[in-house]
């Protein structure tokens, strides 16, 4: 297939306005979308680059990867993949164009952006990407040029196909762009979340002082400078800069990723009590749980002691409005507590249900007690509080508690049965009207 598809030429049903960029793999342009008349980026992957002799299979296993993607993520501040086409003459995935550049004019010295702004940023990719690893994907190549602004104040995530690229052997030291790269990339060690934790500091670093936390004369003197030495404290480079935020800073940049933030929530939070954000979809107090367990009728004849028991073994999260909390066909054995907010049930993209708090989501994973593929696809609707709970989280309630919980299960159940049996017979009645 030729690289350089011409202005007006077409790739499926997408025509192709202009060229964005040309990389090693893949050629960028800029398409339309007639189904949906929208502006998309369209990222066709060169023949060369899938029919290498010695990493091509691999290559192709890093774009199916990259493929599965599509739809897999669905947050404000990420990039969302709408579609992939894989096939032996042509492979191109098709993304959401965000159309106001990158940060990679804001990390120059003349282009700083106010404090509040950069606060607001990193707290936003915290966010983000809180809940891509809490989705499986770590990102493993943050940096400027992957942090795009949509309008002055919102930035999304791109790439996350890079994500995947640190699994094969012969391109792991290809992954993550020098200047961010963690002490344990460059080391080629194991990578986990704290890698991103590592590289988002970096940026952050970047946006603050408007230079590189190494000033190195080579590449392997770069390796040497992240595995070795301490950058100089930001505010040696701009005197302005609060301590709260240099303390920030320069926790995400520590060698050792023990020393590092644990959690995105962390980092978020400590971000948040700057930018008096609301640290909602980051975390959720204990009381807060508490008072959302209380308010479900589900749960009325909990004990306080049952209540604070069942929050303390599931994960809460928030989630935005239009999240994919369940998909169907994915296996799954983890279940959901809807304690805020409302969902949709769908199958086959056919709705089938709405669910609001109170309700159970994916149970068919605790009857089996193993994983299931999911019946049917689950969508926010709202932004939703959810309990993520795993079937063997459960044994380690009291036998008591275990008993209520099971109990509650069972009525829930038997509610929504009641309630497909009534919409079954209307179906059948609404047939026979129509019939007659």
């Amino acid at each position: 297939m030729s690289h350089t598809l011409s202005h007006g030429s077409h790739l499926g049903r997408y025509r192709l306005i202009r060229k964005l960029g040309d990389g090693g793999t893949s050629m960028v342009y800029l398409g339309h979308d007639p189904l949906f008349d929208r502006e998309v980026v369209i990222k066709v992957f060169k023949q060369s680059f899938l029919d290498d002799p010695k990493n091509g299979k691999q290559n192709r296993r890093q774009l199916e990867i990259e493929a599965g993607l599509a739809g897999k993520l669905a947050h404000p501040n990420i990039v969302t993949t709408y579609e992939a086409f894989i096939s032996d003459s042509k492979s191109y995935i098709v993304m959401e164009y965000v159309p106001g550049g990158t940060l990679e004019k804001h990390i120059q010295p003349d282009n700083l952006l106010p404090l509040d702004r950069v606060v607001e940023y990193m707290f936003k990719c915290c966010r983000a990407l809180n809940y891509a690893q809490f989705n499986g994907v770590i990102h493993r190549d943050i940096k400027p040029a992957n942090l795009l602004l949509c309008n002055p104040d919102e930035i999304k995530i791109a790439d996350l196909g890079a994500a995947v690229r640190v699994d094969l052997e012969e391109t792991q030291n290809s992954v993550g762009s020098p200047n961010y790269m963690s002490p344990e990339q460059v080391r080629g060690d194991e990578i986990t979340h704290s890698t991103d934790i590592y590289s988002l500091g970096v940026v952050m670093y970047r946006l603050l002082t408007g230079r590189s936390p190494y000033r190195p004369k080579s590449l392997a003197h770069l390796y040497q400078l992240i595995l070795n030495e301490k950058p100089p404290l930001p505010t040696k480079l701009r005197k302005d800069l609060p301590p709260q935020l240099e303390r920030i800073v320069m926790i995400a940049l520590e060698k050792d990723p023990a020393k590092r933030f644990a959690t995105w929530r962390d980092f978020g939070n400590e971000l948040a009590a700057l930018g008096h954000f609301e640290k909602s979809d980051l975390e959720i107090g204990e009381n807060e749980k508490f008072t959302a367990l209380r308010k479900l009728k589900m749960f009325q004849d909990f004990s306080d002691i049952e209540l604070w028991e069942l929050l303390r073994v599931g994960e809460w999260q928030k989630q935005p409005a239009k999240t994919i909390l369940l998909r169907e066909g994915e296996l799954g054995d983890a279940f959901y507590v809807l304690t805020n907010g409302g969902v949709t049930v769908s199958r086959n993209n056919r709705l089938l249900n709405t669910l609001n708090s109170g309700s159970i989501i994916g149970e068919m994973s605790y009857t089996s007690r193993k994983q299931m593929p999911r019946s049917a696809s689950i969508t926010a609707t709202t932004e939703i509080t959810v309990m993520k709970i795993l079937p063997s989280q459960l044994d380690q309630l009291s036998d008591r508690c275990q008993l209520h919980f099971n109990q509650v299960f069972l009525s829930t159940l038997a509610d929504r049965l009641r309630v497909s049996d009534e919409r079954v017979a209307q179906m059948m009645s609404n047939t026979t009207q129509n019939a007659g």
